[in-house]
C-alpha cells in the first residue's frame, strides 16, 4: 500500500490552486529586472497598511518568542463593538485569511454527501473547503451580468443541502448582488442551511445601496460573514480573517479553531489598522480614484469592463484573456488570466498610469489578434 492510498478522497480530489505569477518568474522568463516588473494581478493593497500598524507589529517582533493571546480576545471584542455585537466578542472568531474561515466551516459542518451551493467563477476556496471535506459542490453559472444568481441557488436547494456560499461583491467579477434581494434570499433560505456571505472586498464598495450582511446575523439565522484584513487594511502578508455569526455559531466554531490562530505580529497590527480611520479613509479614497481612471481608460481603449465594488477590475480586452496576461508580462506588467477574461488589480496611481501605457503599447504593436 503506498502512502497515496492513505489520503482521504476528499484531500485526493482537492483542485490545485493555481497562483499568479511573481516577479521572480517573470525575470526568469522574459529577463526583466524585478524593479522593473509591476504586478497587478493578487487584488493586494498596494498602498500598503498603516504606519500605526507597521509601527505596532514592529514593537511585537521583540516579542515573538512569547505566544500570543490563544483567544484573539482583545481584538474579537473590537470587531464585535464596531459591526454592532455587545462587547463580549463572542460573535467573532478569527482565522488565517477568510479562506481560512471558510476552510473551518467545511471541517465543522460538511460531511460526505452533504452539497454545497454557489456560483462560479467565484473564489476557489468554496469548492477547496466542499471538496477536500467530500461534500458536494454544486456549481451554478453566474447571471448574464456576472452576478451570483440567487433566483437559480434557491431552486437548487434539496434535502442535502448544508451550505450556501455567496461571495459579495465576487471575486474575480467585482460585481455585487442587490442587497434587499439577498436580504430576502437569507430569510427564504430554510433555517437548517448555513449561509455564508464572502465580504472580503465590501469595504472597497462606493456604493451606498451596496449593505453587509452582517444586519441579517440573528439567532433565527445561521448566517456567517467572513472578512479579511487583506484588502482594505493592507495586511495579506500576515492572513488574517474573521467571521462574524450568531453565538451559537459562535460557540461551535471557536471550540473548533486552533489556539494561537493570530500571531503576535498580526494581531497587534490589524488592531492598530482598525484604530487608524483617517489612513483608511484616505486609502479607500485613493483606490476608488484609481478604479475610475482605469475604468476610464479601459473604457477608452474600447474595452468592456464589469462594474466593480472591489480593488480590481474584469475587463473584456476582446483578447484571449491568457494570451493577453502573457503578453503583458513581456513589458513587465503582471495581471490574472486565467478566467475568461482580465482580472486587474487597481494600484496606485503611478502604477495605474504605466500600465495604461504598457497595455496602449500592447494595443499598437498589433501582436495580439482580437478573438
Amino acid at each position: 500500500m503506498s502512502l497515496e492510498d492513505l489520503v482521504k478522497d476528499g484531500i485526493k480530489n482537492i483542485p490545485a490552486y493555481i497562483p499568479g505569477d511573481t516577479a521572480e518568474s517573470v525575470e526568469k522568463k522574459y529577463g526583466i529586472v524585478p524593479e522593473d516588473i509591476l504586478k497587478l494581478a493578487s487584488n493586494e493593497n498596494q498602498f500598503g497598511p498603516s504606519p500605526k500598524a507597521i509601527e505596532a507589529m514592529a514593537k511585537e517582533v521583540g516579542r515573538v518568542h512569547i505566544y500570543p493571546d490563544p483567544f484573539c480576545i482583545e481584538i474579537r471584542k473590537k470587531i464585535g463593538v464596531m459591526n454592532g455585537f455587545d462587547d463580549s466578542g463572542d460573535n467573532v472568531v478569527i482565522a488565517v485569511g477568510a479562506s481560512g474561515i471558510l476552510s473551518l466551516l467545511g471541517e465543522v459542518f460538511i460531511k460526505k454527501g452533504d452539497e454545497v451551493i454557489f456560483c462560479e467563477p467565484t473564489f476557489g476556496a468554496y469548492a477547496g473547503a466542499v471538496i477536500r471535506n467530500d461534500g458536494t459542490p454544486v456549481v451554478l453559472p453566474l447571471t448574464e451580468d456576472l452576478k451570483f444568481d440567487l433566483k437559480a441557488m434557491y431552486n437548487a436547494i434539496t434535502d442535502k443541502t448544508k451550505m450556501i456560499c455567496i461571495c459579495n461583491p465576487n471575486n474575480p467579477t467585482g460585481t455585487v448582488v442587490d442587497s434587499e434581494e439577498l436580504k430576502e434570499f437569507i430569510h427564504k433560505v430554510p433555517k437548517d442551511i448555513i449561509i455564508v456571505v464572502d465580504e472580503a472586498y465590501i469595504e472597497l464598495s462606493s456604493n451606498p445601496d451596496v449593505k453587509s450582511m452582517v444586519s441579517e446575523i440573528s439567532d433565527d439565522t445561521n448566517v456567517v460573514v467572513a472578512r479579511t484584513f487583506s484588502k482594505l487594511y493592507g495586511l495579506a502578508g500576515v492572513r488574517l480573517g474573521y467571521a462574524m455569526c450568531n453565538k451559537e455559531m459562535h460557540a461551535i466554531l471557536q471550540k473548533c479553531t486552533s489556539v494561537f490562530t493570530g500571531s503576535r505580529v498580526a494581531l497587534a497590527g490589524a488592531m492598530a489598522a482598525l484604530d487608524d480611520e483617517e489612513y483608511i479613509k484616505k486609502t479607500k479614497a485613493a483606490m476608488l480614484e484609481g478604479r475610475k481612471y482605469l475604468t476610464d481608460e479601459f473604457t477608452k481603449m474600447g474595452f468592456y469592463v464589469y462594474p466593480s465594488e472591489t480593488n480590481f477590475l474584469y475587463v473584456n480586452t476582446g483578447y484571449n484573456a491568457a494570451e493577453f496576461a502573457e503578453e503583458c508580462k513581456k513589458y513587465g506588467l503582471i495581471i490574472r488570466g486565467n478566467f475568461d477574461y482580465s482580472r486587474i488589480t487597481v494600484g496606485r496611481m503611478d502604477q495605474n498610469e504605466k500600465m495604461v501605457g504598457i497595455i496602449k503599447k500592447i494595443i499598437e504593436s498589433g501582436e495580439l489578434k482580437k478573438i
